[in-house]
């Protein structure tokens, strides 16, 4: 496999993700991550850092849908932390506008004063949202 592209899977959780099926998207994608081969150390915007960043982000997305707003920024940062160093370009995606869309989601949500109104007990599970989605490179 030349590209975590190549495989089915990684297209299968594509399709989970933009259907806002986010945990099943990290469960596919983690599938296909576990096979990756390793690399010591793991090239900042390598295969197995990519494909980890984009669990990641499913993740961040399911616990904000949850309601869980220290958990989405959690993840959320780790994601960027590995998705930040690839080619805008990635493995037939438009990376860049998914880092885009998911820092404007949050950032229009205001993730410090979720994750107060979490501490002190008073916040709750967003409704239906316009969730960022993965569209593919031209």
């Amino acid at each position: 496999m030349a590209h975590p592209s190549d495989d089915p899977r990684f297209h299968e959780a594509l399709a989970h993700f933009n259907d806002g099926r986010y945990f099943q998207a990290h469960e596919v994608w983690e599938a296909l991550w576990h096979h990756l081969p390793k690399q010591k150390p793991e090239p900042a915007g390598g295969d197995r850092l990519f494909v980890q960043g984009l669990i990641q982000l499913a993740v961040s997305l399911e616990h904000w849908r949850r309601g869980n707003p220290r958990g989405a920024r959690g993840q959320w940062e780790k994601s960027r932390a590995k998705l930040a160093p690839c080619p805008a370009w990635r493995d037939g995606i438009d990376l860049g506008a998914v880092l885009a869309a998911t820092e404007a989601f949050y950032a229009a949500r205001d993730l410090s004063a979720a994750e107060a109104a979490q501490r002190a007990g008073t916040w709750l599970a967003p409704g239906p949202e316009p969730y960022p989605r993965i569209h593919p490179s031209p």
